[in-house]
Protein backbone atom coordinates (compact mmCIF):
# COMPACT_ATOMS: atom_id res chain seq x y z
CA UNK A 1 0.00 0.00 0.00
CA UNK A 2 2.83 2.40 0.85
CA UNK A 3 4.39 1.75 -2.57
CA UNK A 4 1.09 2.61 -4.28
CA UNK A 5 0.80 5.89 -2.34
CA UNK A 6 4.43 6.75 -3.16
CA UNK A 7 3.73 6.07 -6.85
CA UNK A 8 0.61 8.25 -6.70
CA UNK A 9 2.63 11.09 -5.13
CA UNK A 10 5.36 10.73 -7.76
CA UNK A 11 2.83 10.79 -10.62
CA UNK A 12 1.07 13.83 -9.13
CA UNK A 13 4.38 15.72 -8.87
CA UNK A 14 5.26 14.87 -12.49
CA UNK A 15 1.84 15.95 -13.77
CA UNK A 16 2.12 19.27 -11.92
CA UNK A 17 5.61 19.90 -13.33
CA UNK A 18 4.61 19.01 -16.91
CA UNK A 19 1.37 21.01 -16.99
CA UNK A 20 1.87 23.82 -14.51
CA UNK A 21 4.79 26.13 -13.81
CA UNK A 22 6.44 28.77 -15.92
CA UNK A 23 7.48 26.43 -18.74
CA UNK A 24 4.65 23.88 -18.59
CA UNK A 25 1.95 22.98 -21.08
CA UNK A 26 -0.55 25.43 -19.58
CA UNK A 27 1.90 28.32 -20.01
CA UNK A 28 2.34 27.35 -23.67
CA UNK A 29 -1.44 27.28 -24.19
CA UNK A 30 -1.63 30.68 -22.49
CA UNK A 31 1.04 32.14 -24.80
CA UNK A 32 -0.80 30.90 -27.87
CA UNK A 33 -3.96 32.64 -26.63
CA UNK A 34 -2.00 35.86 -25.96
CA UNK A 35 -0.75 35.97 -29.55
CA UNK A 36 -4.34 36.15 -30.78
CA UNK A 37 -5.06 39.29 -28.72
CA UNK A 38 -4.71 42.85 -30.07
CA UNK A 39 -1.45 44.35 -28.62
CA UNK A 40 -3.34 47.16 -26.86
CA UNK A 41 -5.31 44.67 -24.74
CA UNK A 42 -2.32 42.75 -23.34
CA UNK A 43 -2.14 42.57 -19.53
CA UNK A 44 0.83 42.07 -17.19
CA UNK A 45 0.46 38.27 -17.17
CA UNK A 46 0.31 38.21 -20.98
CA UNK A 47 3.64 40.03 -21.25
CA UNK A 48 5.06 37.69 -18.58
CA UNK A 49 4.11 34.58 -20.58
CA UNK A 50 5.65 36.00 -23.77
CA UNK A 51 8.81 36.94 -21.86
CA UNK A 52 9.27 33.40 -20.50
CA UNK A 53 9.32 32.01 -24.03
CA UNK A 54 11.98 34.52 -25.14
CA UNK A 55 14.09 33.96 -22.03
CA UNK A 56 14.38 30.21 -22.62
CA UNK A 57 15.98 30.67 -26.05
CA UNK A 58 19.11 31.86 -24.17
CA UNK A 59 20.12 33.79 -27.29
CA UNK A 60 21.31 37.40 -27.16
CA UNK A 61 18.18 38.68 -28.94
CA UNK A 62 15.83 36.45 -26.92
CA UNK A 63 17.42 37.53 -23.65
CA UNK A 64 17.07 41.24 -24.50
CA UNK A 65 13.44 40.73 -25.54
CA UNK A 66 12.72 38.84 -22.29
CA UNK A 67 14.04 41.80 -20.28
CA UNK A 68 11.85 44.18 -22.31
CA UNK A 69 8.70 42.07 -21.90
CA UNK A 70 9.19 41.32 -18.18
CA UNK A 71 9.82 45.05 -17.61
CA UNK A 72 6.62 45.91 -19.50
CA UNK A 73 4.66 43.46 -17.33
CA UNK A 74 6.08 45.11 -14.20
CA UNK A 75 5.13 48.58 -15.45
CA UNK A 76 1.55 47.31 -15.56
CA UNK A 77 1.78 45.44 -12.24
CA UNK A 78 4.78 46.33 -10.05
CA UNK A 79 3.55 43.91 -7.33
CA UNK A 80 3.92 40.82 -9.60
CA UNK A 81 6.47 38.98 -7.42
CA UNK A 82 7.21 36.04 -9.71
CA UNK A 83 7.75 38.40 -12.64
CA UNK A 84 10.47 40.18 -10.63
CA UNK A 85 12.03 36.77 -9.90
CA UNK A 86 11.98 35.77 -13.56
CA UNK A 87 13.38 39.17 -14.62
CA UNK A 88 16.43 38.45 -12.46
CA UNK A 89 17.34 35.48 -14.68
CA UNK A 90 17.91 37.27 -18.01
CA UNK A 91 20.11 39.73 -16.12
CA UNK A 92 22.11 36.78 -14.76
CA UNK A 93 22.42 35.39 -18.32
CA UNK A 94 23.50 38.85 -19.50
CA UNK A 95 26.20 38.89 -16.80
CA UNK A 96 27.79 35.51 -17.53
CA UNK A 97 27.29 35.27 -21.30
CA UNK A 98 28.67 38.70 -22.18
CA UNK A 99 25.36 39.97 -23.59
CA UNK A 100 25.54 43.32 -21.78
CA UNK A 101 28.03 46.16 -22.03
CA UNK A 102 28.92 46.10 -18.34
CA UNK A 103 28.88 42.97 -16.18
CA UNK A 104 28.64 44.88 -12.88
CA UNK A 105 25.51 46.73 -14.08
CA UNK A 106 23.93 43.40 -15.06
CA UNK A 107 24.78 41.94 -11.64
CA UNK A 108 23.27 44.93 -9.85
CA UNK A 109 20.02 44.68 -11.86
CA UNK A 110 19.96 40.92 -11.21
CA UNK A 111 20.31 41.51 -7.44
CA UNK A 112 17.66 44.25 -7.36
CA UNK A 113 15.10 42.14 -9.25
CA UNK A 114 15.60 39.11 -6.97
CA UNK A 115 15.34 41.26 -3.83
CA UNK A 116 12.18 42.98 -5.14
CA UNK A 117 10.61 39.56 -5.68
CA UNK A 118 11.39 38.47 -2.13
CA UNK A 119 10.07 41.69 -0.62
CA UNK A 120 6.76 40.92 -2.32
CA UNK A 121 6.81 37.15 -1.71
CA UNK A 122 9.37 35.78 0.79
CA UNK A 123 8.45 32.20 -0.23
CA UNK A 124 9.30 32.54 -3.95
CA UNK A 125 11.73 29.65 -4.54
CA UNK A 126 12.79 31.04 -7.93
CA UNK A 127 13.84 34.35 -6.34
CA UNK A 128 15.78 32.59 -3.56
CA UNK A 129 17.65 30.42 -6.11
CA UNK A 130 18.51 33.48 -8.17
CA UNK A 131 19.53 35.56 -5.16
CA UNK A 132 21.85 32.75 -4.06
CA UNK A 133 24.04 32.98 -7.16
CA UNK A 134 24.15 36.78 -7.20
CA UNK A 135 25.26 36.71 -3.56
CA UNK A 136 28.19 34.54 -4.69
CA UNK A 137 29.02 37.12 -7.40
CA UNK A 138 29.26 39.68 -4.60
CA UNK A 139 31.48 37.43 -2.45
CA UNK A 140 28.82 36.51 0.13
CA UNK A 141 29.03 32.70 0.08
CA UNK A 142 27.22 32.36 3.42
CA UNK A 143 24.34 34.34 1.91
CA UNK A 144 24.48 32.03 -1.11
CA UNK A 145 24.17 28.93 1.03
CA UNK A 146 21.29 30.45 3.01
CA UNK A 147 19.38 31.46 -0.15
CA UNK A 148 19.87 28.06 -1.80
CA UNK A 149 18.65 26.33 1.36
CA UNK A 150 15.46 28.42 1.27
CA UNK A 151 15.01 27.80 -2.46
CA UNK A 152 15.08 24.06 -1.78
CA UNK A 153 12.75 24.42 1.21
CA UNK A 154 10.11 26.21 -0.89
CA UNK A 155 10.75 24.44 -4.21
CA UNK A 156 11.76 20.85 -3.40
CA UNK A 157 9.14 19.43 -5.80
CA UNK A 158 9.65 22.04 -8.53
CA UNK A 159 11.71 20.57 -11.39
CA UNK A 160 13.02 23.94 -12.58
CA UNK A 161 14.23 24.95 -9.11
CA UNK A 162 15.96 21.58 -8.61
CA UNK A 163 17.68 22.04 -12.00
CA UNK A 164 18.97 25.49 -11.00
CA UNK A 165 20.13 24.26 -7.59
CA UNK A 166 21.88 21.26 -9.16
CA UNK A 167 23.87 23.62 -11.41
CA UNK A 168 24.75 25.74 -8.40
CA UNK A 169 25.97 22.73 -6.41
CA UNK A 170 28.28 21.78 -9.27
CA UNK A 171 29.61 25.24 -10.10
CA UNK A 172 28.96 27.65 -7.22
CA UNK A 173 28.76 26.24 -3.69
CA UNK A 174 27.98 22.89 -2.11
CA UNK A 175 28.94 19.31 -2.90
CA UNK A 176 29.19 18.69 -6.67
CA UNK A 177 28.52 14.97 -6.01
CA UNK A 178 24.99 15.91 -4.90
CA UNK A 179 24.28 17.71 -8.18
CA UNK A 180 23.77 14.59 -10.33
CA UNK A 181 20.98 12.98 -8.22
CA UNK A 182 19.33 16.41 -7.97
CA UNK A 183 19.27 16.96 -11.75
CA UNK A 184 18.10 13.36 -12.25
CA UNK A 185 15.20 14.00 -9.86
CA UNK A 186 14.32 17.16 -11.81
CA UNK A 187 14.23 15.15 -15.05
CA UNK A 188 11.95 12.54 -13.44
CA UNK A 189 9.64 15.27 -12.15
CA UNK A 190 9.36 16.80 -15.62
CA UNK A 191 9.69 14.14 -18.34
CA UNK A 192 9.07 16.91 -20.94
CA UNK A 193 12.15 18.77 -19.77
CA UNK A 194 12.85 21.96 -21.77
CA UNK A 195 16.25 22.27 -23.51
CA UNK A 196 17.85 24.40 -20.76
CA UNK A 197 17.58 21.47 -18.29
CA UNK A 198 19.96 19.55 -20.59
CA UNK A 199 22.36 22.50 -20.70
CA UNK A 200 22.50 22.42 -16.91
CA UNK A 201 22.87 18.63 -16.89
CA UNK A 202 25.73 18.91 -19.40
CA UNK A 203 27.78 21.29 -17.27
CA UNK A 204 27.17 19.15 -14.17
CA UNK A 205 28.36 16.02 -16.01
CA UNK A 206 31.40 17.89 -17.33
CA UNK A 207 32.44 18.88 -13.79
CA UNK A 208 31.88 15.25 -12.69
CA UNK A 209 34.27 14.06 -15.43
CA UNK A 210 31.52 12.24 -17.36
CA UNK A 211 32.41 13.92 -20.64
CA UNK A 212 30.65 11.67 -23.19
CA UNK A 213 27.40 11.98 -21.25
CA UNK A 214 27.97 15.74 -20.98
CA UNK A 215 28.21 16.00 -24.78
CA UNK A 216 24.98 14.01 -25.24
CA UNK A 217 23.14 16.32 -22.82
CA UNK A 218 24.58 19.54 -24.27
CA UNK A 219 23.58 18.53 -27.79
CA UNK A 220 19.95 18.53 -26.56
CA UNK A 221 20.28 22.02 -25.10
CA UNK A 222 19.87 25.59 -26.41
CA UNK A 223 22.04 25.93 -29.56
CA UNK A 224 22.11 29.75 -29.40
CA UNK A 225 23.69 29.93 -25.94
CA UNK A 226 27.43 30.67 -25.72
CA UNK A 227 27.86 28.82 -22.42
CA UNK A 228 26.51 25.66 -24.07
CA UNK A 229 29.14 26.05 -26.82
CA UNK A 230 31.82 26.57 -24.16
CA UNK A 231 30.91 23.38 -22.28
CA UNK A 232 30.67 21.48 -25.59
CA UNK A 233 34.20 22.60 -26.52
CA UNK A 234 35.47 21.65 -23.04
CA UNK A 235 33.78 18.24 -23.13
CA UNK A 236 34.92 17.43 -26.67
CA UNK A 237 38.49 18.35 -25.76
CA UNK A 238 38.36 16.13 -22.68
CA UNK A 239 37.33 13.13 -24.85
CA UNK A 240 40.13 13.79 -27.35
CA UNK A 241 37.77 15.03 -30.08
CA UNK A 242 39.99 18.02 -30.88
CA UNK A 243 38.31 18.72 -34.24
CA UNK A 244 34.84 19.00 -32.69
CA UNK A 245 36.26 21.14 -29.88
CA UNK A 246 37.89 23.46 -32.45
CA UNK A 247 34.59 23.82 -34.33
CA UNK A 248 32.70 24.75 -31.15
CA UNK A 249 35.46 27.22 -30.21
CA UNK A 250 35.44 28.81 -33.68
CA UNK A 251 31.67 29.26 -33.53
CA UNK A 252 31.94 30.77 -30.06
CA UNK A 253 34.54 33.32 -31.23
CA UNK A 254 32.61 34.21 -34.40
CA UNK A 255 29.09 34.46 -32.99
CA UNK A 256 29.73 35.68 -29.44
CA UNK A 257 32.66 38.13 -29.44
CA UNK A 258 31.61 39.48 -26.02
CA UNK A 259 31.94 36.05 -24.39
CA UNK A 260 34.99 34.84 -22.50
CA UNK A 261 35.64 32.00 -20.07
CA UNK A 262 36.74 34.42 -17.35
CA UNK A 263 33.59 36.50 -17.82
CA UNK A 264 31.48 33.35 -17.44
CA UNK A 265 33.42 32.41 -14.29
CA UNK A 266 32.91 35.87 -12.77
CA UNK A 267 29.28 36.30 -13.86
CA UNK A 268 27.83 32.85 -13.20
CA UNK A 269 29.79 32.70 -10.81
CA UNK A 270 32.02 29.60 -10.72
CA UNK A 271 33.38 29.44 -7.16
CA UNK A 272 33.56 25.67 -6.57
CA UNK A 273 37.27 24.83 -6.69
CA UNK A 274 37.01 21.58 -8.70
CA UNK A 275 34.73 23.19 -11.29
CA UNK A 276 37.02 26.19 -11.56
CA UNK A 277 40.10 24.01 -12.16
CA UNK A 278 38.32 21.79 -14.71
CA UNK A 279 36.97 24.75 -16.70
CA UNK A 280 40.25 26.70 -16.74
CA UNK A 281 42.35 23.66 -17.62
CA UNK A 282 39.96 22.63 -20.41
CA UNK A 283 39.72 26.19 -21.73
CA UNK A 284 43.50 26.37 -22.07
CA UNK A 285 43.59 23.09 -24.03
CA UNK A 286 40.66 24.10 -26.26
CA UNK A 287 42.09 27.62 -26.79
CA UNK A 288 38.81 29.20 -25.69
CA UNK A 289 38.57 33.01 -25.49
Amino acid sequence: AEDIFALQDSLTESIINVFAGSYGTLATVGRNAVRRKPPASLRAYDFYLLALEQHTTFSRAGNAEAIRLFSRALELDPTFANCWAELAYPYSVEACNGFGDDMLTSIEKWRAAAENALRLDPTDSCAHACLGNVRACLGDLEGTERAHRRAFEYGSNHAGILTLLAGSKALVIGDPAEAIPLIERAMRLNPLAPPWYFGMQGRILFVAGRHEQAIAALRRSSPESPDVLMFLALSYMATGAAGEAARATARLRAEFPGFSVERFIAGYPVTNRDALLAIRHGAELAKLP
